[in-house]
């Protein structure tokens, strides 16, 4: 399905019934990696699962590296499906965009659930590994990195033979103003106290990309906050375990 919203179509699917729930995904992915999830749970949840501006089917429009930009795109986009509010779910960039929403639109939502995800802004030296990626992608094309960003996320092959071809097909252009909007992203820890709805933040305990520790930060920043580590899981537990993640988000209804 295809919402048109100022500058892009973006593509999404609908399943299920009951309290609305937004699933976001991360970078470089599309809306295909909460499949197994809302094939478990659609018939305790209506799920919204779109695919974020320069990613899956969604085209790169007029982009200004920023996050701001992605949440101005949710708003469009939950206006659109007439949501009045809704339980919103981010993995790991999709985190980042649901932050600055709730900072933009928090009347909007019901609750929030950072899926391996984090509150801080980047480090100048992971600006510049970010920086770096986005040369090789424009050197290389997405054949270039996709392979080694991979790795970081699951040491499953099962699982890297699942998304190593939706990173390749990613829009270039749309790649790298995700890059840039994410190393350009400001600290949300001063968000999350301000929030006055209830905050889940979900972590793998085997995440190469982040310790469980950053989980943590969050849901004490929260008033309402809590933290969930899976054990075993890397970097995306709606591939490793989406049961389990699964049934941590319907509890949030």
């Amino acid at each position: 399905m295809i919402a048109e919203l100022n500058d892009i179509k973006m593509n999404y699917e609908e399943y299920g019934q009951g309290k609305p729930v937004v699933l976001l995904h991360g970078l470089a992915l599309d809306s295909s990696t909460w499949d197994e999830v809302v094939k478990l749970y659609s018939d305790q949840a209506r799920f919204i699962v779109p695919d974020l501006r320069g990613h899956g089917k969604t085209n790169t429009g007029d982009v200004n590296g920023s996050i701001e930009q992605y949440a101005d795109d949710l708003f469009a986009f939950v206006n659109f499906m007439r949501l009045e509010s809704f339980t919103l779910v981010g993995h790991s960039m999709g985190g980042y965009i649901a932050l600055v929403f709730a900072e933009k639109y928090s009347e909007k939502l019901d609750g929030l659930v950072m899926v391996t995800s984090n509150a801080s802004s980047d480090l100048p030296e992971k600006q510049e590994l970010r920086f770096a990626e986005i040369e090789r992608a424009l050197k290389g094309g997405m054949i270039a990195v996709a392979e080694p960003m991979a790795k970081r996320l699951t040491r499953s092959s099962d699982i890297l033979h699942q998304i190593i071809p939706i990173m390749e097909k990613t829009d270039l252009a749309g790649f790298a103003n995700a890059e840039r909007a994410i190393a350009s992203r400001k600290n949300g820890l001063n968000l999350i106290k301000a929030l006055d709805i209830p905050l889940l933040a979900i972590a793998g305990s085997d995440d190469q990309l982040r310790k469980p520790d950053v989980a943590y930060e969050m849901a004490e920043a929260s008033r309402f906050g809590k933290v969930v580590v899976l054990p075993g899981v890397s970097h995306l537990p709606m591939l490793e375990e989406p049961l389990a993640l699964g049934a941590l988000i319907v509890n949030m209804l």
